[in-house]
């Protein structure tokens, strides 16, 4: 791992950035990563070994395979409560929300209704001035909470409107040359850029909608590329399209410390090594052959 830094998506083990600790030795959830979520995919701790722990819809042979407080159902699926359920101790299966009212489990409620937050609303939606409305669709200008407001092009800025996004970084020397931003130094490239209020890079609003559509239309409820999730077995072309649009961001910004599956590249401390083994391979040859050489040359003159 260079300097103190893992990308999205990687985690700090043993000094090094890795995307999980799958088939590691552990005790208890806690020493496995990616950490627990309730009711999503993490790693957990079964029979002291991490291993993936499936969420909602998600595939299962037994309980242990589920989140808790999940479990599994007769049709091999990771359940929560059904409709009308409490849901003070767990949570509610997908197209259901947790009525706080009345802890129970209540239908989502339909693109148009009215909501209070947005987890009242379908997967695809947001709470939006009191009303369920598509993810990614307001316009420039608009009010906005977060990047899920804001339309294709688009992205939340600190004084809550959607504006427009920059797509390239700007370089810099010190604060002063960044309007309402900060000149920050990435360690790996050793170059700056302004980041912040007034430089809002593209957010793949694009590849996440796209995403969070296929979640809704299989009843998926949560973005994983684990194997025997909803997600994997319906949505993955998505998944990994999200993952990776903001590649040439990440790898600009963060230099060789940033590295998945998605975007491809190669871990910097592997690239160190391979270099370094072929240097000991080649001057292990040459020495080879010098001294094969010098051998024959003392038998020519005997």
């Amino acid at each position: 791992m260079n300097g103190t830094c893992c990308s999205i998506g990687l985690y700090c083990l043993n000094s090094m950035c890795a995307t999980d600790n799958m088939g590691g030795n552990c005790s208890t959830s806690a020493n496995c990563y990616p950490p627990a979520t309730k009711g999503e995919v993490h790693v957990g701790c079964v029979n002291s070994m991490c291993q993936y722990v499936y969420g909602l819809g998600d595939t299962c042979t037994n309980t242990t395979d589920c989140v808790a407080p999940l479990t599994c159902s007769n049709s091999s699926m990771c359940s929560g409560a059904a409709q009308n359920a409490s849901c003070a101790a767990t949570v509610c299966n997908f197209g259901l929300y947790c009525e706080l009212s009345n802890v129970t489990c209540t239908p989502v409620h339909v693109t148009g209704s009215s909501c209070a937050y947005s987890s009242q609303c379908a997967l695809d939606n947001i709470c939006y001035n009191g009303n369920c409305t598509a993810a990614y669709s307001q316009a420039a200008g608009k009010s906005c909470t977060d990047e899920m407001t804001c339309a294709t092009g688009l992205t939340c800025a600190s004084n809550g409107t959607c504006v427009a996004v920059m797509s390239d970084l700007v370089s810099c020397t010190a604060n002063a040359n960044c309007t309402n931003g900060l000149c920050l130094c990435s360690l790996v490239t050793g170059n700056s850029y302004c980041f912040g209020s007034g430089y809002m890079y593209d957010p793949c609003t694009d590849e996440s909608s796209s995403l969070l559509s296929c979640l809704e239309d299989n009843s998926c409820s949560t973005a994983t590329d684990a194997p025997n999730s909803c997600c994997y077995a319906n949505c993955l072309s998505d998944y990994k399209k999200t993952f990776s649009c903001g590649c040439s961001f990440e790898s600009s910004f963060f230099g060789g410390c940033f590295y998945n599956q998605y975007c491809g590249g190669f871990p910097v401390w592997a690239i160190i090594v391979i270099i370094v083994v072929a240097i000991v391979l080649v001057l292990g040859v040459v020495l080879l052959v010098f001294f094969m050489m010098r051998r024959r040359r003392h038998y020519d003159t005997i």
